[in-house]
């Protein structure tokens, strides 16, 4: 369902501190400006688990398949115990994929897996320092995002390299990800001056016609061993044929752009985990996209800017446009998520939700850009919502926006994608109380875009997959009150198959069965495990909206629906 919108604030939240039981592979971090929003204050720890060791092995979940209906194909992809027997168990999975011409590519924190896109069936699973010894790297440290390129039938991933400082590229060397692939590495953030210790935390992934766009946000300690703060951001610009040369990928003529937190918000505010906006159309390169408000309390906006003077040979002459507000106007972070937790009632409200970042991939499709991010909920309920946004690629002016949720559940970790035809797939986690209906499940809507923007649902909810406990607590063991960040994600992804635009791909995170006994493990100490799974979407199977509400009102579906749209003065 999509609420209604009004302005709400959401207060900023404290960190809870990590369980002993857990060795941090980033260190965590907090901010030493007050005015910076506690949300953003802290970056994105990985956190390796030591003490919950015991089985690994999982039986596989099997697959789902219809030959009717949206809902097409589903498949479990990477897991947790997958990335442990590799002895690299690692929670959040900051879960991530790709669809290319014939396979599909999942990557979380430890492991990466190969598909077949068409049956689900695995054709490789490796750890990530694996694949990046091969790729020529040394090292790994997770925040791994993958795109295929059509126009050149090559994948591209980036990640953190063994030092979070830097930044490390791989390029496939043709369409297959079983074959070879080749990199580089730059430093992405170096730290102070003299004090070092950089992270470039929280990389994002973009391309265009023109050049490959990579957003950190930047953290390091004031003196050497103490605890890291939020610096600022860097946006990393690289010539498209500097990537995909005949040789390896370079970062020759690539340009970053720095800029610095200053205290007080004197500085331009160009936004929080940057996000170029993917685009295929050689008319439209350079467009950046994130939320911004970073030295202001809550409701954020989003901010838009464009990188000028790109060629897909240089981003060495590139400058920056000045910043837009876009106007959103509504963005405030959500409190924790609920779920049913039948053995822990205590803590049936600790899956983090993230703040509203925009935390996954943004299209530019037709002269419209297309975005989603998780915030608190505009009808005064304390709850997280999906807000997608749909804006004019020239000016950034808001056609259309829209909150994805329904009363009793906290929506969030939504993604989206659009074809060349307007239709829209938004991915995305749902929870809430209800013993039946409320553990974290993978779901999804299908969308028309309207001449003026707006998004008309032409589908319901679709359950892509439950997860299978109802009370998924990372850090800690079944029984033993959940301890540390209960973080979910950090996102997920959704993309157009290159063969068929009207089949959409999304993965997501679910949670599987504990690593105990009971949960089929014997030996096992009893953590929570995370699963992922991949979800193939035919659009074309969805009615159009007339005949969709025509079956809605004759089946006595009764739901809140309701939309707002902010057209332009002009547009007005």
């Amino acid at each position: 369902m999509i609420s209604t919108l009004s302005t709400q604030q959401a207060s900023g939240r404290r960190l809870a501190p990590v369980a002993s039981a857990v060795a941090l592979m980033v260190m965590a971090a907090s901010a030493s400006a007050q005015d910076v929003h506690d949300a953003y204050g802290e970056f994105e720890q990985m956190l390796q688990i030591t003490t919950d060791q015991g089985s690994y092995s999982a039986s596989s979940l099997g697959s789902y398949v219809s030959s009717s209906g949206a809902y097409r194909l589903g498949f479990e992809a990477v897991t947790q115990y997958d990335a442990a027997s590799f002895s690299r168990n690692f929670i959040p999975p900051d879960t991530m994929g790709a669809v290319g011409s014939t396979q599909y590519m999942a990557v979380a924190n430890g492991v990466y897996g190969v598909f077949d896109k068409n049956t689900g069936a695995r054709l490789s699973a490796v750890s990530d320092v694996s694949f990046w010894a091969a790729a020529g790297q040394t090292g790994a440290n997770g925040d791994t995002r993958i795109l295929y390129n059509a126009a050149a039938s090559r994948w591209v991933m980036v990640s953190f390299g063994a030092s979070t400082s830097d930044l490390q590229i791989a390029v496939s060397d043709t369409d297959n990800a079983l074959g070879t692939w080749k990199s580089t590495k730059f430093t992405g953030y170096a730290g102070l001056p003299g004090v070092g210790g950089g992270v470039a935390d929280y990389p994002t992934l973009a391309m265009d016609k023109n050049a490959v766009y990579i957003g950190t946000n930047n953290f390091a300690p004031a003196t050497a061993g103490g605890a890291a703060s939020y610096r600022g951001t860097t946006l990393n610009v690289i010539p498209m044929n500097s990537l995909f040369n005949a040789t390896a990928p370079s970062t020759t003529n690539m340009q970053q752009f720095v800029t610095p937190y200053v205290a007080g918000g004197t500085n331009i505010d160009r936004g929080y985990a940057i996000q170029g906006v993917n685009s295929t159309s050689s008319g439209s390169t350079g467009k950046i996209f994130a939320t911004g408000a970073l030295t202001q309390p809550a409701p954020y906006d989003y901010t838009a800017y464009t990188i000028n003077n790109l060629t897909p040979n240089s981003a060495a002459g590139a400058t920056q446009s000045s910043v837009v507000q876009v106007g959103a106007g509504l963005l405030a972070d959500p409190g924790a998520a609920r779920q049913p937790s039948v053995a822990l009632p205590a803590n049936q409200r600790v899956v983090d939700a993230l703040d509203a970042r925009v935390s996954s991939s943004v299209y530019e499709v037709n002269g419209k850009i297309y975005a989603v991010s998780t915030t608190a909920a505009t009808n005064g309920a304390d709850e997280a919502r999906v807000h997608w946004t749909v804006m004019d690629s020239n000016t950034f002016a808001i056609l259309a926006q829209g909150d994805i949720g329904n009363a009793g559940y906290d929506y969030y970790q939504g993604s989206i994608a659009v074809n060349s035809a307007g239709k829209v797939v938004i991915g995305y986690n749902r929870s809430g109380l209800d013993v039946a209906t409320g553990k974290v499940s993978f779901m999804a809507q299908v969308f028309d875009t309207a001449a003026g923007g707006d998004l008309v649902a032409t589908s319901g909810e679709l359950l892509l997959k439950e997860s299978l406990t109802d009370d998924y607590h990372n850090g800690s063991t079944f029984g033993l009150p959940s301890s540390g960040r209960q973080r979910w994600g950090d996102y997920s992804a959704v993309s157009v198959d290159p063969t068929n635009e009207n089949d959409f791909y999304l993965i997501g995170e679910f949670a599987r069965e504990y690593n105990n006994d009971a949960g089929g493990h014997p030996g096992g100490t009893g953590g929570s495990r995370w699963g992922t799974w991949v979800a193939m979407v035919d659009v074309s199977a969805v009615p159009e909206p007339s005949t969709w509400l025509s079956m809605a009102l004759g089946l006595g579906l009764v739901g809140a629906y309701a939309r707002r749209r902010k057209a332009t003065a002009s547009a007005a």
